[in-house]
Parts: structure tokens; sequence; C-alpha cells
């Protein structure tokens, strides 16, 4: 059971690493003038994962974690649809969605530094801690949006957040995975 849902988070954190330097590489070389443009793929991208999910709970066993994706699929599809209805505000938008998409990756992080990382008995498991700490504080600063107030700094600040993001995923799958022990060896107690 626990090899099974270390799998599942292996397969995820892999799948969102790539997504996320690909993500963060393109808001980073953007420029200014296709802002709009992006944010348009980025609302009808949602909306159409949005549809997938929802798609998919249709065929599902109807559990309790199918209705729970469910819901986050209404979530997805609402944040899309919010993203094309409100193009005129849109940095305030993105400001938003990436500023809670920070805080959920880095809530998500945290937890699986204390369920996981800790267990794996690797030395230094706290540094996943400290990265998903960081992540919130991240999606935090996006969310308040304090310093930034051009379309420029908010996409620069947004790229550089969503690599570090990346890079805690990147390091969230090193160190979930549970150390093999070599037989007669000790558990280091």
């Amino acid at each position: 059971m626990l090899f099974d849902s270390l799998d599942k988070i292996k397969r995820n954190s892999i799948m969102s690493a790539i997504i996320l330097i690909a993500l963060g590489a393109v808001i980073l070389i953007c420029p200014v003038t296709h802002v709009e443009l992006l944010t348009l793929v980025l609302g009808y991208a949602l909306a159409v994962v949005a549809l997938v999910m929802m798609f998919n709970f249709a065929s599902s066993n109807k559990s309790i974690m199918d209705y729970l994706k469910f819901f986050g699929a209404l979530f997805v599809g609402i944040i899309g649809v919010c993203v094309l209805v409100f193009k005129n505000d849109i940095m305030t938008v993105l400001a938003w969605l990436f500023g809670f998409f920070l805080i959920f990756d880095g809530a998500r992080t945290l937890f699986h530094s204390f369920t996981y990382a800790r267990r794996s008995q690797r030395k230094g498991w706290w540094v996943l801690t400290i990265l998903s700490i960081l992540l919130i504080v991240a999606g935090i600063g996006v969310f308040a949006n304090p310093w930034w107030d051009t379309p420029d700094k908010l996409m620069k600040v947004i790229g550089a957040t969503i690599l570090f993001a990346s890079f805690v995923s990147v390091i969230r799958l090193i160190w979930t995975w549970p150390v093999k022990k070599v037989k007669g060896e000790n558990n280091g107690k």
C-alpha cells in the first residue's frame, strides 16, 4: 500500500516537474505583448482539463476520492472560466491563480515531507519541509502582489516562482522515495 502511494507520488512529481519547468520557461520568455494570448490559452486549457476530469468522473466507480476529484475539477473549471471572463483584470486573476497554486503545492509538499520523507530515513529530510514553507511564502507573496504592478514584473515573478516550484517537486521526488536497507543494518537509532 505504501509503495503504491509512493509510485503515484513519483509519477505525479515527475509530471508536475516537467510541466512546471515548461510553464515557468514559457512565462519567463514570453514578451509582454503576448501576455493576453498566454492567459487566454491558460483559461481554455484549464477549462478543457476540467471537462476531461469531469468525464473521468462519469466513468469512475464513484468512490469518495472520485467525488473529491470531481470537486477539484469544478474548482479548476471555475478558475478557467474566471481567467476567460475577467481578461481585463487578468493580472489580478493570474496573481490569485498562481498564488493559490503555489500555496497548495507547498502544503502538499509539506504533507509529503512529514508523511513520506521523514519515514524514508534519509538524512536531511527537513530540507523538503523548509522548501515547502518557502513555496507557501512565495505563493502568499504572489497572491498579495505587494511590489510588482506591471504585467512584465508580475510575469517574471510568476515564472521564477513556478521554476522554484518545479525544483521543489524534483526534491520531493528524491526525498520521498525510501532507501533500501542492507540486511543487518542498524535502523540509525
